[in-house]
């Protein structure tokens, strides 16, 4: 009896150390979603975030918190009801190149300037718009956004939490 006790607990505690090992495996697929086909997968401390100060006004960027490493940033001054966007994910921009910003069916093309990095070994992208630019509204409400220029194109989706800073940089720009 005593094995048998022995051979019951051990078979316990494989089973209670498989269901574990199952749950914290679908915890980390469910935080690291694979991205979209053709798309990077997220770098850590990677997504959306929001900066406002009087300043500077809002600053709504998808790249790494606490590094330069950003691929997208919108700009606005409270109230202003104009948007910068700089595309800083084409370092190789050609002047003539239109930039495409599509959210769900909405699509928008813009032609934009093309300014020096700091390196001086690229350029990034500036395009101006307003936020009722049918593309970003539907940014707005699906936290999804694709940016092409040329042929290359990346798609930014936010998380339920960087969507709310994504309403709030909208807002911000609306508002006096």
């Amino acid at each position: 009896m005593a094995l048998r006790a022995i051979d019951d607990r051990t078979r316990l505690a494989i089973l209670a150390a498989g269901a574990l090992s199952v749950a914290v495996l679908a915890a980390c697929v469910e935080r690291q979603a694979p991205a979209p086909p053709g798309q990077p997968a997220r770098l850590p401390n990677e997504g959306f975030l929001l900066n406002s100060n009087a300043d500077e006004g809002f600053k709504l960027a998808y790249g790494q918190d606490g590094t330069d490493n950003t691929r997208l940033m919108l700009e606005c001054r409270p109230g202003s009801r104009k948007i910068d966007i700089f595309d800083l994910e084409h370092p190789q921009a050609r002047r003539g190149q239109r930039l495409t910003l599509a959210s769900g069916e909405l699509q928008s093309v813009l032609m934009p300037t093309l300014e020096p990095d700091e390196d001086g070994d690229g350029v990034f992208v500036v395009a101006h718009a307003t936020p009722d630019l049918p593309t970003l509204d539907g940014f707005r409400r699906s936290g999804v956004i694709a940016v092409k220029l040329g042929a290359r194109s990346y798609v930014l989706s936010a998380t339920p939490g960087e969507r709310a800073a994504i309403v709030r940089f909208f807002s911000g720009c609306e508002r006096k």
